[in-house]
């Protein structure tokens, strides 16, 4: 239920917060903890009423603890991402590395964009050897990615603000997030982008300009993406790489794990 989701995301929360103070990272136990963190995308009732400010029933308790729990930056940032922080299905992550790998990925550096806790990472198939690259906005989403994935070259941080070699990965794979925003990047003309764009059309094209000739992208994104009436990105990319498929999820693709 959305309120057990919130109390395991409180769970995750303070255990991540006296991680980091200890300066240790996680023993098994406690990543076993920190792997429930699903994020605030679908749990806006454990953040004030907009209209009244108080916190809505059944959150008071939790909405008040997560209040005294962040810093004022930490949950303004938290309460933004009830818009956007989706985390992805098993069944379709598992679904995604499959069709990958039906294109002929046997491994190699991969990329994720808003890599959330990792669970991409997480779900990759048994024995294909990958380098990982991830980066996440999020503070704290981005400290318990790191906890979890001790090895993985995880960067807390905006895309937008990423410094990152071109044509050096083999793969880009990942859940892009969706906002009617359009970042900016001071260096997008490098990566070939000369107009602006909503934020997941922003991730494929940067994303393109990193992942080398022959590579792959393979991205969840808002059906805009294809549905826009605005017809300049789908332009942009048909110049930079080909398409080898799309599917359309169902409404229900995320309704169970996210809301």
């Amino acid at each position: 239920t959305p309120r057990v989701k919130a109390r395991d995301n409180i769970a995750a929360i303070e255990l991540a917060k006296s991680l980091t103070a200890a300066g240790r990272p996680a023993t098994k136990e406690e990543q076993a903890i920190l792997a429930r963190y699903v994020g605030w995308g679908g749990l806006s009732g454990a953040f004030p009423d907009p209209a009244t400010g108080q916190f809505r029933k059944p959150f008071e308790d939790i909405g008040a603890r997560l209040k005294a729990l962040l810093t004022p930056d930490e949950y303004r940032t938290a309460a933004r991402s009830t818009q956007y922080a989706h985390y992805t299905s098993e069944p379709v992550i598992r679904a995604m590395w499959g069709a990958v790998e039906r294109m002929g990925f046997k491994g190699g550096m991969v990329f994720e964009p808003g890599m959330g806790v990792g669970h991409f990472l997480g779900l990759r198939p048994a024995g294909l050897k990958i380098g990982f690259t991830g980066v996440e906005l999020d503070s704290l989403t981005g400290r318990i990615a790191l906890q979890l994935y001790q090895s993985a070259d995880v960067h807390i941080s905006g895309f937008e603000k990423m410094l990152l070699s071109k044509d050096f990965y083999d793969l880009a794979i990942s859940n892009v997030p969706f906002a009617d925003v359009k970042p900016f990047d001071p260096r997008a003309k490098d990566y070939g982008i000369t107009f602006p764009m909503s934020l997941h059309d922003f991730f494929f094209a940067k994303s393109l300009a990193l992942v080398r000739p022959g590579g792959a992208i393979a991205f969840i994104t808002s059906r805009y993406t294809m549905d826009s009436q605005e017809s300049r990105v789908r332009e942009f990319l048909s110049k930079q790489a080909d398409l080898i498929g799309a599917i359309r999820l169902p409404r229900t693709a995320f309704k169970e794990n996210a809301g």
